[in-house]
């Protein structure tokens, strides 16, 4: 058990301008701790919400506090003694884990699945897959203050309906952009972070569409990652064309002060298919995010792991794997200089890998898997690489993979999920976890976990 790191370095961080965004990590020169924070909330199981999960986090300085923000599928809170009636959104302070009395939206609809945040008008921006918040009709996107919850009733986006399942705040060539990715609209947007109305600045020659066959739910975005220069978007959905280019799960916009095209870099084993035909598996691709330098992107992946050899990248052959092997159910990483082969892919042997965090010192993922460096694992086996008789490396819904050699390094708190998480947000003080799990390691920590480095 370990106190939070937060007040400590809070005058420090006060001075540190980091920007805001819903996917790309914050560079730490080591792996967290494995031993997660006691002041964290809790999720807490109700009858009508018997299984809750977060499926978004996203964190807001001002001065020398730190808000964080938590949002996905559940109605109650506690933390200490306390419990809180919080409906799919709840706010509280990064130090000491106290739930804001202040801030409490009521939302309508499913759930929240991306959050993203502004100090500079003190705001959160709430995604998902709701019709209203307090009473005030804001299908899918609304912008609450931060502090009291109230709708910034200025931001009003053009949308009726759908889903949106990221988010992120950028700032690129001198404006301001909410940049916005699911189904709804455009599929992929950049609007205007005060009115809520598109830019056009993400308006490509032609549309993102044309679903794969047999995929669920129809075209749309699923996560996107901007790098750290600017000039480059990776986005992963259900499409197989965007602006009239074959670009199957994945698309790279290069982005200039004209506004965004079509990148030449595309990996051709994206197109392949996976094993699993069940419809959420097809359009495989999920999490996406950069290594802090830019140089390289790193994936993640469902779809079930192929049965051929052949399709399968092993650490053994290194430049002697074939260049077109599959991420199915794995985390693979690519180098923007050559979009040819994978620098490596760790295979979770059978089991879903929904998002990615790169901070440099690790690359960590998380999902239902219960293995990684499992390349010959199948159905959830352990089986690792049966001809070098490698192992795999046992690993329970979460681990973290040394970004040089691809492999399982040594951090293993291990969760208790079904689905798996879908939330993770590196920060300069550590990991934030969100899932559906009711531990951290060894100790209950429901939905919510912060890895101190």
């Amino acid at each position: 058990m370990r106190p939070s790191p937060a007040l400590a370095l809070g005058l420090v961080l006060a001075a540190v301008l980091i920007p805001t965004s819903a996917q790309a990590a914050y560079p730490s020169p080591v792996v967290v701790s494995a031993d997660a924070d006691d002041n964290t909330p809790q999720l807490v199981a109700t009858t009508a919400v018997p299984r809750p999960h977060v499926d978004a986090i996203a964190e807001l300085r001002a001065g020398t506090a730190t808000t964080m923000f938590a949002g996905g599928d559940f109605d109650t809170i506690a933390q200490s003694a306390n419990t809180y009636s919080r409906v799919d959104l709840v706010a509280f302070d990064a130090a000491t884990g106290a739930v804001s009395t202040r801030f409490n939206p009521s939302i309508v609809g499913t759930q929240v699945w991306a959050l993203a945040t502004d100090p500079q008008t003190n705001s959160v921006y709430v995604a998902g897959q709701f019709t209203s918040v307090d009473g005030v009709s804001r299908p899918t996107l609304a912008k609450l203050n931060a502090t009291t919850g109230a709708v910034d009733r200025s931001f009003n986006p053009p949308f009726r309906g759908g889903r949106i399942t990221d988010l992120e705040l950028a700032t690129l060539n001198g404006t301001k952009y909410l940049i916005i990715g699911g189904k709804v609209g455009k599929k992929l947007m950049a609007l205007d972070p005060a009115t809520g109305k598109d830019t056009g600045y993400l308006g490509l020659p032609g549309p993102i569409t044309d679903a794969i066959p047999g995929a669920w739910g129809g075209v749309a975005v699923y996560q996107f990652a901007l790098d750290p220069s600017g000039t480059h978007l990776a986005v992963t959905g259900n499409f197989s064309t965007v602006a009239g280019q074959a670009r199957t799960r994945f698309v790279m916009l290069r982005l200039t002060a004209a506004g965004a095209s079509v990148d030449s870099w595309y990996y051709p084993g994206f197109a392949k298919p996976c094993t699993s035909t069940a419809p959420r598996r097809v359009a495989y691709l999920q999490g996406v995010d950069w290594s802090p330098d830019g140089s390289a992107i790193t994936v993640s992946a469902t779809g079930q792991i192929p049965k051929s050899p052949a399709d399968i990248w092993y650490h053994r052959l290194g430049n002697s794997n074939k260049p077109n092997t599959t991420v199915c159910d794995a985390v693979g990483r690519f180098a923007l200089a050559d979009p040819t082969k994978p620098l490596w892919i760790n295979y979770t042997g059978g089991d879903s890998v929904w998002v990615v965090a790169d901070t440099g010192a690790a690359v960590y993922a998380q999902g239902h898997f219960k293995w990684l460096d499992n390349p010959d694992g199948y159905a959830s086996l352990g089986i690792g690489d049966k001809t070098s008789r490698a192992p795999a490396a046992s690993r329970r819904g979460i681990g973290s993979i040394d970004p040089a050699t691809g492999l399982a390094n040594s951090w293993n708190p291990g969760v208790v999920s079904r689905t798996g998480g879908k939330a993770l947000l590196a920060t300069s003080t550590g990991l934030w976890v969100g899932n559906d799990s009711t531990r951290f390691g060894t100790e209950r920590h429901y939905g919510i976990a912060f890895a101190p480095r």
